[in-house]
């Protein structure tokens, strides 16, 4: 099914001509990630690789999302008028991009609403479609635009008494969205390597959290969440290398008092509490006094029910990793596919690439092996070009095999950053919190407390 176009296409900017992969169809079931590129305003776009401008390309697109039976076709009214002025000119474009979807199409999956797609006169107009059919509503959607809007308010203010003033006169529209809003736009900002606008959002963030009633408050809560996440990983920490199965239990025992610590506990060491676990688990409760066994099934249950979230949620961001693979793997051009998604390409992606490339040398699979080596050093090689120095210095200290090797780190590189690094700390924890990456932002916690030395 060809969904993705190689073309070349000049930068509005400065004129350099680009390798760009444009979407002609996103096909939800195939192509998770053309929806997440559409719903985030990135659909058809590229940065010139020469003066960074971000480009929008004016083109056809057919969403398709056979679970929903949806099926949408939006042709952009300057792309009709080359075409000619007349209605024939539009179904001749949307007739093209319905035998792009269905050319190898099983007979038995089309279906009714397929012969019909509904229209969408603009690209807002479409990305409102589906997401009302995701369950967002026209008031939630203008709620967000409202916070969008905000937000530009904020980062129009040219001093920070402004700032201030306009956070206190705006206090009731401050709420936990547009804090959530502000994370949003920091990560794209960071994958498209923009690390001075990052760090304004993050100076606004911080006068949201000292000024607005909903920052102090989420800064209380947050503060309580990182001392449980602290005192759960110097626990864990304090079991050893040799740390046991039951060891965890009593841990998880421990906490039985505690939801948020036990959280904590199978986030961070979810391995552990496997089926062996859980059978002793059975058996602890068993030989138990009557009095104490409730007790200890809510811990039980809730550590069934925890990891089988943690579970879900992997599987699901595995097979979304797997999919946009094998998009690379069927393209011709799957360096400019990693190029206009390179915010796919995360430790998740990484870790399928590795395990693909290890299965296809078990099979002896050379061609695939090698196809799939390449497309590992170009994601390596893109992720690298579009850090900034700070982020691949916070790369290096995150990913050092020893404390004591990220002290060698930061004794040899500290000396180039200043205690501007503290934002870009704030924003990549911002994003790992996001993720629900707990270990990672317990390894940031430490980074944090060696460089305040350093870089003070």
């Amino acid at each position: 099914m060809k969904q993705l176009t190689p073309s070349t296409l000049q930068c509005s900017n400065c004129g350099t001509p680009n390798q760009v992969t444009l979407r002609s169809i996103i096909d939800v079931q195939n192509d998770p990630q053309g929806k997440v590129a559409l719903l985030n305003g990135q659909i058809n776009q590229f940065q010139c690789q020469q003066c960074g401008t971000v480009n929008s390309v004016s083109t056809p697109l057919l969403y398709h999302d056979a679970s929903k039976e949806m099926l949408i076709a939006f042709v952009p009214m300057d792309v009709a008028m080359r075409q000619g002025t007349n209605r024939d000119s539009e179904e001749k474009i949307v007739g093209q991009m319905m035998n792009e979807l269905t050319s190898s199409m099983p007979k038995e999956e089309f279906r009714s609403y397929m012969f019909n797609p509904s229209r969408a006169l603009t690209m807002k107009g479409l990305i409102e479609q589906v997401l009302e059919a995701d369950g967002v509503t026209p008031d939630m959607m203008e709620a967000q635009q409202a916070r969008v809007d905000l937000v530009q308010k904020f980062l129009e203010a040219q001093t920070e008494e402004d700032l201030i003033a306009l956070v206190k006169e705006n206090d009731d529209a401050i709420d936990i969205q547009l804090f959530q809003t502000l994370s949003i736009m920091a990560q794209r900002l960071m994958q498209s390597g923009q690390q001075q606008a990052v760090g304004h959002l993050a100076a606004i963030q911080q006068v949201l959290i000292e000024e607005s009633s909903v920052g102090q408050q989420l800064d209380a809560e947050q503060a309580a969440r990182d001392d449980i996440i602290e005192d759960v990983a110097a626990e864990i920490e304090a079991l050893g290398q040799g740390a046991t199965r039951t060891d965890f239990l009593d841990l998880a025992i421990k906490y039985a008092d505690n939801d948020d610590k036990i959280q904590a506990l199978v986030g961070m060491a979810r391995p552990a509490f496997d089926e062996q676990l859980l059978s002793e688990f059975g058996e602890r409760i068993s030989k138990a006094p009557a009095d104490e066994r409730e007790k200890l099934e809510a811990v039980r249950d809730s550590i069934i029910e925890l990891s089988a979230q943690i579970d879900q949620q992997s599987q699901m961001l595995v097979q979304q990793k797997a999919q946009f693979l094998q998009v690379l793997l069927n393209s011709p051009d799957y360096e400019s596919i990693l190029r206009d998604n390179i915010a796919a390409v995360d430790d998740t992606f990484m870790a399928v690439l590795s395990a693909n490339i290890q299965q296809a040398e078990q099979r002896a699979d050379v061609q695939v092996a090698a196809r799939l080596k390449a497309i590992y050093n170009t994601a390596v090689s893109l992720l690298q070009s579009q850090m900034s120095p700070e982020l691949r210095f916070v790369n290096e200290l995150l990913t050092a095999e020893t404390d004591e090797a990220m002290q060698t780190i930061i004794d040899e590189k500290a000396d180039q950053f200043d205690a501007s690094m503290m934002e870009v700390l704030d924003a990549v924890e911002n994003m790992l919190a996001q993720q629900g990456q707990g270990g990672a932002i317990q390894r940031l916690g430490k980074v944090r407390t060696a460089l305040e030395g350093a870089l003070n």
